[in-house]
Order: C-alpha cells, then sequence, then structure tokens
C-alpha cells in the first residue's frame, strides 16, 4: 500500500488490540478482588482500576473506530492499486498474448483478489493466532494446560479441514471464470447499444437468457454440493465447540469453587473462557478467506508474470530524419494460438521508401493479419519483418513513433474532442494550434464541435456518425508524424460518398509517406503503386493495376465483378 499514514494506523490499531484485550481481563480481575476482599480504605484504589477499566474499555472503542477508517481508506486504494497493475501488465502485453482466450481467463482471474483482503486475513489471522496462544498460555499456568491442549488440538483439527475445504471451493470457482466470462458476453449483448436492435428484431432474448440460465445452473450445481459439505463441516465443528466451551465453564467453576481461589480468578478465566471460543471460530473463518486469498494471489501473480512485449518510451531512440519508411518481409509465417493452420504463410514483400500498396482479397485472407505484423503488434510464427528509415533500421519496440494507422475498427473515445485527437501525440495535449490543423487536415472541423466538447452518447456527450468518428480517428493519425501510413479497411462501413474522402485522406495522408491501404474495394487500388493479392494467407499475384488487369487471374475477374455492380 502507497499510503502510509493509513497502512501505518492499521498495522498500529490491529498490533495494540491483544495488549489492550489483556488489560482488560486483568484489571477486571483485580477489581473483583478487590471487592470481594472489600477494605474501607481501599475505596480510592477500587476507584481508580475501575477508571482504569473504563480507560481500557474507551481505548478499545477507540482503536476499533480508527482501525474502522483505516481499512475504509486502504479499501479504496487497494481497488485502485489492484487495477493499475493489472492494466499496467495488460499494456505491454503482446496484442497476440491478449487475444489469446486462455490469457483473458488468467486476467479475469487475477482481477477476482482483493489486496485489503488479503492484508487483512494475514493480519487477523496472525493477530488472532498470537491472541489465541496468549490464552492457552495463561490458561496452562492456571493448571488447566490438559483443558488448554484438547482445545489447541481441536484448532489445529478445524484449521486443517477448513484449509482441505476452501482450497476445494476455490478451485471450482477459479475454473468458473471462464463460464463467468461468457455469462457477461450474453449480459452485454443483452444491453449493449450496437446488439440490441438485432437480439429485439430477431428475438434473440429468450435464447440468450436461456444460455445464461444453463450456465449459472451448472456454475451453481458445481458449487452448491460443496457449499453445503462446507457448512455442515462448519456445523458439525461449531457443535463440538459449544460443547467444549460449556465443558470448561464447568469445570473452572468446579474446579475454582472447591479449591477455594478468588472470585476474581473464576472471572478471569471465565473470560478467558469466553474469549477463547470467541477467537477460535473468528479465526477458523479468516484462516479460511486467507487461503481462498492465497490462491487468488498467485493467479494475480500468474497474469503479471506473463512475458511482456519490449517497449520503450526513449524517443532519444528514434530516428529523428523524416524518410520514408522501408519494410522488407521475408519468408514470413504467422499462426494464432488457437488455429490449426497458418493464417499467412511465406510471405515476401520488400515495400520501398515513399511507395503507396495495397493489400486486396477477400475477408478472411490474411491481409489485416498482415498489417498487425507488420505494426509490431503480433511475433511471426517463422520468418521476418525489418523496417529502414533511410541506412538505419527501425527496432521493433520503436515502431509505435514511426507508424501512425487508421484501423477499421478504430477507437471512438466518449470524451472530449481534444482527447480523442490528442492519443495521436500526447505532447500536442495542450496546444490547440496543432489539433486544430490536425482536424482540419482531415476534414473533422466541417461538423462544429469545440477541442473540449464531449463526444459519445454513452456519458451524455453528442452522437457523431460513423464518417465523423472516423475524421476524428484520422485527425489522430495526422498528429502523429509518423514515416509510415497505414489504412486497414477505413472504408467498410461507410456509404459511397464518405468512402471516397476517406480515400482521397488516405492519399494526402500518406504523401511524402510510405503507405499501406488494406481494402475489398478494388477500385481504390487503381490508384497506388504497387498491389498485392491476397488468398488463404498467401500473395497469390502482385503488380500494379494495369499489370493485373493485363494478365487473366483473380485480381482482374474480381475487379470486373466489382466494376459491374456499379454499372
Amino acid at each position: 500500500m502507497k499510503d502510509k499514514r493509513n497502512s501505518l494506523l492499521y498495522f498500529m490499531t490491529n498490533l495494540l488490540g491483544p495488549p489492550i484485550l489483556f488489560a482488560e481481563l486483568f484489571t477486571t480481575k483485580y477489581v473483583v478482588d478487590l471487592i470481594q476482599n472489600f477494605n474501607p480504605n481501599a475505596y480510592l484504589h477500587i476507584l481508580l482500576l475501575v477508571s482504569l477499566l473504563m480507560l481500557m474499555l474507551y481505548l478499545a472503542g477507540i482503536n476499533g473506530s480508527l482501525r474502522a477508517i483505516s481499512v475504509t481508506n486502504l479499501t479504496a486504494i487497494s481497488i485502485y492499486e489492484l487495477e493499475h497493475s493489472i492494466l499496467n501488465k495488460t499494456s505491454k502485453l503482446s496484442t497476440a498474448l491478449l487475444e489469446d482466450p486462455a490469457t483473458k481467463t488468467k486476467r479475469e482471474k487475477a482481477k477476482r483478489l482483493s489486496l485489503i483482503d488479503l492484508l487483512d486475513q494475514w493480519m487477523g489471522v496472525t493477530v488472532h493466532l498470537v491472541t489465541l496462544v496468549v490464552l492457552i498460555v495463561v490458561l496452562s499456568c492456571y493448571g488447566f494446560y490438559i483443558l488448554a491442549l484438547i482445545i489447541l488440538g481441536v484448532q489445529i483439527l478445524q484449521l486443517y479441514l477448513m484449509r482441505r475445504m476452501s482450497q476445494k471451493v476455490e478451485a471450482i470457482s477459479a475454473n468458473q471464470t471462464s463460464t463467468v466470462r461468457t455469462i457477461n458476453y450474453l449480459i452485454d449483448l443483452l444491453v449493449n447499444r450496437n446488439s440490441i436492435p438485432e437480439v429485439r428484431m430477431y428475438r434473440m432474448s429468450s435464447y440468450l437468457f436461456t444460455k445464461m440460465r444453463e450456465i449459472f445452473i451448472s456454475n451453481f450445481k458445481q458449487m452448491h454440493r460443496k457449499v453445503i459439505y462446507s457448512e455442515s463441516l462448519n456445523f458439525s465443528q461449531s457443535l463440538i465447540m459449544i460443547l467444549l466451551n460449556g465443558i470448561t465453564i464447568a469445570i473452572l467453576a468446579m474446579t475454582i469453587g472447591s479449591s477455594g481461589q478468588s472470585a476474581g480468578l473464576f472471572v478471569l478465566l471465565l473470560q478467558i473462557s469466553n474469549q477463547l471460543f470467541a477467537v477460535i471460530p473468528t479465526l477458523t473463518r479468516v484462516y479460511s478467506d486467507l487461503v481462498k486469498s492465497r490462491l487468488r494471489y498467485e493467479d494475480y501473480r500468474s497474469y503479471l508474470d506473463l512475458e511482456e512485449q519490449v517497449l520503450s518510451d526513449n524517443l532519444e531512440s528514434t530516428i529523428k530524419n523524416i524518410d520514408a519508411m522501408q519494410v522488407q518481409i521475408k519468408h514470413l509465417f504467422f499462426r494464432y494460438a488457437t488455429n490449426a493452420k497458418d493464417t499467412l504463410r511465406n510471405i515476401n514483400i520488400t515495400i520501398h521508401p515513399g511507395e503507396r500498396v495495397a493489400f486486396v482479397g477477400e475477408n478472411g485472407s490474411g491481409k489485416s493479419t498482415l498489417v498487425k505484423l507488420i505494426l509490431g503488434l503480433y511475433p511471426s510464427t517463422a520468418g521476418s519483418i525489418q523496417w529502414f528509415k533511410g541506412e538505419n533500421e527501425v527496432l521493433a519496440h520503436n515502431l509505435r513513433q514511426e507508424i501512425r494507422v487508421v484501423f477499421q475498427d478504430f477507437t471512438k473515445l466518449h470524451r472530449p474532442i481534444r482527447e480523442n485527437i490528442a492519443l495521436g501525440n500526447m505532447d500536442a495535449f495542450h496546444d490547440d494550434s496543432r489539433l486544430v490543423a490536425a482536424m482540419k487536415k482531415a476534414e473533422a472541423d466541417y461538423f462544429g464541435v469545440a477541442l473540449d466538447t464531449l463526444v459519445g452518447p454513452q456519458f451524455g456527450g453528442t452522437d457523431l456518425s460513423g464518417g465523423q468518428w472516423q475524421r476524428l480517428a484520422i485527425a489522430r493519425a495526422y498528429l502523429n508524424n509518423g514515416s509510415l501510413t497505414i489504412f486497414d479497411e477505413p472504408t467498410a462501413a461507410l456509404d459511397p460518398y464518405a468512402e471516397q474522402q476517406a480515400f482521397d485522406t488516405f492519399m494526402k495522408l500518406g504523401e511524402q509517406q510510405t503507405s499501406i491501404i488494406v481494402t475489398h474495394r478494388l477500385y481504390m487500388s487503381k490508384f497506388v503503386d504497387k498491389i498485392f493479392l491476397f488468398e488463404h494467407g498467401e500473395i497469390v499475384e502482385c503488380g500494379t493495376h494495369e499489370e493485373l488487369m493485363k494478365v487473366d487471374g483473380k485480381y482482374k475477374k474480381m475487379f470486373n465483378r466489382q466494376s459491374s455492380l456499379y454499372v
């Protein structure tokens, strides 16, 4: 925890608990003994001891309140720290790893941890264990060592059984993380703005609810059996502890009564007995919770220990000249972790500085996957990609400073316009002139919104059309002074007029730069320097539009088929 003041207060209040408790117990004993052996000259002594006892009770109350305040503050901090550490780790993982379902499940498991609960459970086990041991030692010192050993033995057995049961229950909970993700996904389909129209038009709600119910019932049945067994075990243990408590009180009463010991001693031992049988179930419960939290902490550490993608924020390492980039791809293969076949096979491409190229082909042919490899978002399965500016090679971890890209699924940030654009270069966040210039270049200024206008209906901002959102994404790209420009299916969701505008923007955005456009609209490819046609993860044709039209191949057939749609 980074809040030193609240952390110090938390540890102090926890550590002060046992001393205050034992001070109360022994002060009560002395008060009772003084009353039993009443002496008219001891009024002042009795008054002082009663005042001390009241002070102890008051300090216990203050200590409890201060502890509650520290826990409340640390809870808020721990939630932030957990989210921050998971998000920070996520930002350092490769895109391919993030898209792996196993990684997504690991992340969900990591989010189940509560750092403050883990700390509080460790502290609770420590404090209650120390309290239990001291109480048993005091009981033994007064001759009840056999009883103390029986109580200690029962407690050890309880902790062992609860540890085994907690591990089994937590294992079930952890294994259900993937199905819980599925439930959350189905819920999102039912409430998401983009999916609601189709869900309602095709009456999908009933089906989705049924699927949710099936998964929920399956999870419930798995957990229900263990919970019943666990609660049965708790009930049995509670019954044993109640009987043991009664036996202990009876033994104390008969032993002390027959031996003529003081009433103060009986009160002390009776209070110790009551504390013992209050501490034992609390210790058992906290220990059970700690076992679960430790398993969750292992899941949390497992996510944080995933191999990171090397990224650098060192701008000094970036080559600062404005040379256009050259990209060399040699014998490249790529396969997604969840696929049985290669998505890309034996790709060999050289994109020269300042060249404009188009990746074309049917959906699923591998175009966008290759773009992600060129962007350094995926590591290749085999082969290599190299990036050059002039004679200098650009290292993969510096690529993000050299490339500007507009994705098909670009980010729609439901925040002010300023933030939407400045994501392209945060150094310009407060530079209104640069932000406005980027908006003008992208023609994002025509729909009349100021830089600090909130956009996006989710939080009450101005709603934008698909084309307007795309203009903001293009403005974001303009703000980044990269040497390679990539448009990845930029017109997939646009009308013909907006599509033409977007292509014109691509041509302007890529001026004096190396440019790649990924598209299945072949009329755009007429204006680039080279076309690469993809089919089933391979490049089957390559050349200019004129060259490929002279060949009676797949490109010509696709182009003629698309052209006939506009006649």
